[in-house]
């Protein structure tokens, strides 16, 4: 891993702010295209979901190559505009395949962004504060995610479905001027002559290394159960509880405010390994039985209460489990790693997605909730000693 001499603080700070702005727009385009595409029934709002997480299986290995092979000044710029660009144009009255040709699009662009961004955060901290940092960003995306659904709902319900979308738009745009405007840049070294860049040296490395392997099979069991929630949750709350565009925002809140609070905490503190590791492990196996909650929840501010606590658990992963990765993994891999990550956790989340709506419509949407949380927590229960076993191998050798 890449060695820094000094943690940059204020720039990782501004990295965050700039980065959670953007977040920011992005809660206002999946909530607008999510409120107005329910009324096409469960398909329809899984069919977004898909499409919107295929980019980051596809072009995994191309997203990560190109963040390791090409300077943060050259990518950043490229993929904000023409991300910005297809933002804009959902805004307008299309029909249904070119508002998920463009969702497409703009996402294919984020999943180069993603890890372009992540190479930067190890090049800016020292080792020992890489979850520091990573908890620092939790905070400020957390702040974006706070007030993301809130605000989408309220703009939803006053304006339509126009203003949502122009803002991510310009957000997008805007993320194009950030490197220079705060002078970060990570300038890949040239290859030697003869060498050739690998594309699939992220998921070799992920597979060959026994934490990461663990980890990320961990987190793809609990993925698969538990994506059904994003697709139902709609659902359940405004058809059967009765909810509005509002309150359906604020419920989104909940889960933001315990990311926040619990990101806000881990970069403040700085605990040993070991404790980051328990931590996570009790993060994991809460998250886990939030589907189980929200399916027995009586009305949405019981929900709320289990996404406040499930956005907790949600912070340890991003923290934690996130600064472990960045840690064992060469920096000249990282990109790929980070794209190979993503690539496998969205595979279980489209798997899920595209069969949840079917069930959902079987099932009911209160069963299928109850069902999915149980099997993630018995995820949890069967992969979670493996993690906790080979982090304890790198925590004892160093």
């Amino acid at each position: 891993m890449l060695e820094t001499a000094k943690t940059q603080w204020s720039k990782i700070q501004a990295m965050a702010i700039a980065r959670a702005f953007s977040l920011l727009g992005s809660e206002l385009t999946i909530f607008t295209l999510v409120f107005r595409e329910k009324n096409q029934g469960p398909a329809a709002v899984a069919a977004l979901f898909i499409v919107g997480t295929l980019p980051m299986i596809l072009f995994a290995p191309w997203a990560g190559t190109i963040a390791d092979r090409f300077s943060t000044r050259t990518v950043i710029p490229i993929a904000s505009v023409i991300g910005g660009a297809t933002i804009f144009a959902q805004s307008q009255q299309l029909p249904n395949y070119l508002i998920l040709t463009l969702l497409f699009i703009a996402n294919t662009c984020a999943s180069v962004v993603g890890p372009t961004w992540g190479k930067l955060t190890p090049t800016l901290a020292k080792k020992e504060d890489i979850s520091r940092a990573m908890g620092t960003i939790q905070s400020y995306f957390s702040i974006a995610g706070l007030f993301g659904p809130a605000l989408a709902g309220f703009l939803v319900a006053k304006t339509g479905f126009v203003l949502t979308f122009m803002i991510d738009g310009f957000l997008t745009s805007f993320i194009a001027l950030v490197p220079f405007l705060i002078n970060v840049n990570h300038k890949p070294q040239p290859l030697e002559p003869g060498d050739k860049t690998s594309v699939a040296a992220g998921f070799k490395f992920m597979m060959d290394s026994p934490l990461l392997r663990s980890l990320v099979i961990l987190v793809f069991g609990m993925v698969l159960c538990m994506s059904v929630v994003n697709v139902g949750d709609v659902f359940l709350l405004t058809d059967i509880m009765g909810a509005d565009s509002f309150i359906y925002g604020l419920v989104g809140t909940g889960f933001a405010l315990g990311t926040l609070l619990f990101s806000a905490f881990t970069g403040s503190r700085k605990v040993s390994p070991k404790t980051e590791l328990v931590i996570l492990g009790f993060g994991m196996s809460i998250l886990s039985l939030s589907g189980f909650g929200v399916g027995i929840a009586p009305n949405y501010w019981f929900i709320m209460v289990v996404w406040f606590i499930a956005g907790m658990g949600n912070a340890t992963i991003n923290s934690y489990g996130v600064g472990m990765m960045i840690k064992i993994t060469p920096h000249e891999v990282q990109g790929r790693v980070f794209a190979a990550f993503g690539a496998i956790i969205s595979i279980a989340s489209i798997g899920s997605m595209s069969v949840a709506g079917y069930l959902i419509g079987v099932f009911g949407v209160r069963n299928v909730f109850v069902i999915a949380g149980s099997l993630a927590f018995i995820a949890f229960l069967i992969l979670f000693p493996t993690v906790y076993k080979e982090q304890l191998k790198i925590i004892k050798a160093e």
